[in-house]
């Protein structure tokens, strides 16, 4: 069974390399971090279309569930929150996301986002909800999309952001022109 399911995989990422307007656009990874030590990855990342820059961060895979309570069961689809078109605009609202570890457990804000499949135009974009949480020792932002009847988040630590923001500071530094 994985044997067929990995040769279908296969054939279809090569058959939509080579198709004319390929649904898996090109993007540019400015900086990535492990969250909670495992082998899931959040990362920021330049997503250029019409010579124009995107930056958007890749808040992971969203469990579903409620405010408290999160089961991981989609590995697929991804939250992507646009951090703005210069560089200048994607620290600022990393710098913003990081002050919010520092607010009051509860303290919200809102943004938008898109929980999409493989980037971020495959999505439609929606109210993303940026809440301060608290976890054993360390302060958590909690990324969520809120439907009728449930909740999809992510919760990324204080830190992890820090070392997306650090990243990014390094990128700009490196490439002043962007």
């Amino acid at each position: 069974m994985k044997k067929l399911l990995t040769t279908i995989l296969a054939m279809t990422l090569a058959i939509s390399a080579f198709a004319q307007g390929s649904i898996l656009k090109p993007v540019l990874t400015i900086t990535e971090t492990t969250i909670h030590g495992g082998p899931e990855k959040i990362s920021v990342f330049d997503f250029p279309e019409e010579g124009q820059h995107h930056y958007f961060l890749d808040a992971g895979i969203l469990g579903i569930g409620d405010d408290i309570i999160q089961v991981n069961i989609d590995p697929v689809f991804r939250l992507f929150v646009p951090l703005g078109n210069t560089l200048a605009d994607a620290q600022d609202k990393l710098e913003e996301f990081i002050a919010m570890a520092k607010q009051p457990v509860g303290t919200e804000i809102e943004t938008t986002g898109t929980l999409a499949l493989a980037n971020p135009s495959m999505g439609e974009y929606e109210t993303v909800y940026v809440t301060t949480r608290s976890g054993v020792f360390q302060r958590l932002v909690e990324f969520s999309i809120r439907r009728d009847t449930y909740t999809r988040g992510t919760y990324i630590v204080r830190s992890e952001l820090k070392a997306l923001l650090t990243g990014v500071k390094i990128y700009s530094k490196i490439h002043p022109d962007e």
